[in-house]
């Protein structure tokens, strides 16, 4: 994020005609930056951020930092926005997601090196302005996003020596995501997932599923309101994601374990609370995470009741099945 030398004069990684693709053509931007920098009494990896504003109130911020597993991901702003329904895979192996307001990139590790188990990876993320959960993604915004996203992070490993640029994603992402009616017996597009008493039919109610294939995570955000989902059913495919959570598994609420489970096996960890059911389980591809959140504890036994359905039948989907959960009395 650095600024460096070119023909055209640079707003940090970014050239004149970058910041012009961002702004609709428009170039007078005003720009402000945090070089980046290392906080090694923390060993929190290299941090850094710019910002751009136009005159007429549009805004974009990128910031590059390490995912902070200390807040375990459950109640981080940044898994609430960056792991959103709304965003879709970039696809081609790479760690990283996209929409029309929000997108990250994560430094491929050939360049950084690999985190260790116990830290997130290092990623590049860009939001531009508020995020609202109409039934429509503006791809246009969507593609500007992720050409910007992978452009700094490009620039990034160029300046520390690195090959290999990430390639344009824009060509190969999937279609977004759309708010869909659902079967009773299949909530979030999984068959046989259901719930007594849905006959209730609101807009707010429907759901929003991740779209497109080799997502690191799957995401259902339901009775959407005021940009916020009443209830999130999650599961974290990625391993380098699943760490956000992993934290979370040892000191959450009432625990949970897989039925069989002992000393000579342990298949996974988890708890339950009013809010939040979560399940860590440790699969072939490495750790997944499966989450089922409230807005409030409200729903209670609705997580009561999911928790179990859900990991069985995500564990299932995945390969790591049969799973099948044991619960604290209620």
């Amino acid at each position: 994020m650095a600024a460096r030398g070119g023909r055209r004069r640079r707003r940090g990684a970014f050239n004149e005609d970058d910041v012009a693709d961002l702004f609709h053509g428009k170039r007078d931007i005003k720009s402000s930056e945090v070089g980046v920098s290392y906080d090694r009494v923390a060993s929190e990896g290299p941090a850094g951020s710019c910002e751009l504003l136009s005159p007429r109130g549009h805004r974009v911020r990128a910031r590059l930092h390490q995912l902070d597993v200390r807040f375990a991901g459950a109640g981080d702003k940044w898994a609430d926005e960056f792991l959103s329904a709304r965003m879709t895979p970039l696809g081609g192996g790479l760690l990283g997601m996209v929409s029309d307001t929000r997108a990250w990139l994560a430094v491929p590790e050939g360049c950084v090196g690999r985190s260790s188990d116990d830290d997130g990876p290092l990623v590049l993320d860009m939001e531009a302005g508020w995020t609202t959960y109409d039934d429509v993604v503006d791809t246009g915004e969507r593609a500007r996003l992720a050409r910007a996203v992978v452009k700094l992070v490009n620039d990034y490993m160029a300046e520390r020596g690195c090959e290999s640029p990430v390639a344009d994603p824009t060509a190969r992402l999937a279609a977004p995501a759309r708010f869909t009616d659902e079967k009773r017996n299949a909530i979030c597009g999984v068959e046989g997932l259901g719930l007594p008493g849905r006959d209730r039919k609101s807009r707010y109610d429907r759901p929003l599923v991740t779209a497109g294939t080799a997502a690191p995570v799957r995401t259902c955000d339901r009775d959407v309101l005021f940009g916020h989902p009443r209830l999130r059913l999650m599961t974290v495919e990625d391993p380098r994601l699943a760490v956000l959570y992993k934290g979370l598994s040892y000191d959450g609420g009432r625990p949970v374990t897989a039925a069989g489970d002992g000393r000579a096996q342990v298949r996974g960890r988890g708890f339950l609370r009013d809010d939040m059911g979560l399940f860590q389980a440790s699969c072939q591809t490495g750790d997944v995470t499966f989450l089922v959140r409230a807005a409030d504890g409200r729903r209670a036994a609705d997580i009561r009741r999911l928790l179990p359905q859900y990991v069985a039948l995500e564990a299932d989907r995945l390969g790591c099945g049969p799973l099948r959960l044991s619960l604290p009395p209620a």
